[in-house]
């Protein structure tokens, strides 16, 4: 048996204990932390929420961390950066905190846990006095590099939007890379999973950026990634179009699956933005099942596992969330990926 095909046969036994389907309603509706930690993992204590959270990230990186031993360079290099996100993330909340003087306490309630990313590091960032000193702080990468470049375009006092999205252009410009420097195989496996997530962004540009914010298709067309099933002209055709409903009409089959709600008068979309966001990331994790089925013992199944654990890991957190603010477990449950009023129709 190959590496590959042990590491493959590992990660289908670890799928099946995964909180999802019914297991997933079960923990939406617990209402006391002390049990929903208890349910998610019987053999530990925690000592508050934020160890938990903490607990999960780091399952997941001692995970990777037994991974790469199985892959080949290009394939780790791949996987190594997928967790990123998470760093990706905590960096758009600090940033906001920077920039709008947000207390640095109440910023850290909406962090995730980081392996190596110190609470030192952290309020430093929360209030740096300007994004350019922000970028100061970071590593040297994709994402500094991509916070320089939208700082030249929209200088330092451009919406907060401008910035979180260079964030998210520098993860998603890194994956794509990576994922360019696999094997021709490896790269019609996981193609798919890829082209995906850079082209919610997209999706999220144009409904964000030019719909709700007002800004230009001048101003946004910069923040494309090339690699995605939306190329650069499809993206400039969406971010010209004069309403909303038109822009996504365009990426149906592509970013989202065939809307499961009726549009507004005049054939319009009127659905949240934060529900179409949630409905093609329900479409990623459809995509990301599927090529956990048909590679199988591949390379595709190996990163579709990682996409279905990182959903599963952000769910998790957000539950824990929800029971902490005492928010209704039907209301937790609408918030989780796959919603739970969609959960059968294209699974």
């Amino acid at each position: 048996m190959s590496n590959l095909d042990y590491l493959a046969a590992r990660l289908h036994g670890r799928r099946s204990v995964m909180a999802e389907g019914e297991r997933l309603d079960a923990l939406c509706h617990i209402r006391t932390l002390e049990e929903y930690t208890r349910a998610v993992y019987p053999e530990r204590e925690y000592q508050g929420i934020a160890d938990f959270q903490r607990h999960l990230i780091e399952e997941l990186i001692q995970e990777l961390s037994l991974m790469k031993m199985q892959l080949t360079r290009a394939e780790a290099h791949l996987i190594e950066w997928m967790p990123v996100r998470f760093e990706a993330e905590n960096l758009k909340v600090l940033l906001r905190s920077s920039i709008t003087r947000v207390n640095p306490e109440e910023a850290a309630m909406h962090l995730v846990y980081v392996p190596g990313f110190k609470s030192s590091r952290m309020h430093a960032l929360a209030v740096a006095g300007s994004v350019t000193d922000f970028v100061r702080l970071l590593e040297s990468g994709p994402i500094a590099r991509s916070l320089e470049k939208a700082i030249h375009e929209h200088g330092e006092d451009a919406r907060p939007f401008f910035f979180e999205a260079a964030i998210d252009r520098g993860y998603l410009g890194e994956l794509v890379k990576r994922f360019k420097a696999l094997s021709s195989g490896d790269q019609e496996e996981v193609g798919n999973l890829v082209r995906n997530e850079a082209d919610i962004f997209h999706l999220l540009l144009v409904l964000r950026g030019r719909f709700n914010y007002g800004l230009s298709a001048e101003q946004l067309l910069s923040m494309h990634v090339s690699g995605g099933a939306i190329g650069y002209f499809t993206f400039m055709d969406m971010l010209n179009d004069s309403d909303p409903s038109t822009a996504v009409n365009r990426v149906v089959m592509r970013v989202l699956d065939p809307l499961p709600y009726d549009g507004g008068q005049g054939g319009e979309v009127s659905i949240p933005v934060t529900v179409l966001e949630r409905l093609a990331w329900h479409r990623h994790l459809r995509i990301a099942r599927t090529t956990f089925r048909k590679s199988h013992m591949g390379f595709g199944a190996v990163v579709a596992y990682l996409v279905i654990r990182r959903i599963e890991i952000a769910n998790l957190i957000m539950i824990s969330e929800g029971i902490r603010a005492g928010m209704d477990p039907d209301a937790i449950r609408m918030r989780t990926v796959p919603r739970a009023d969609i959960e059968g129709a294209h699974v």
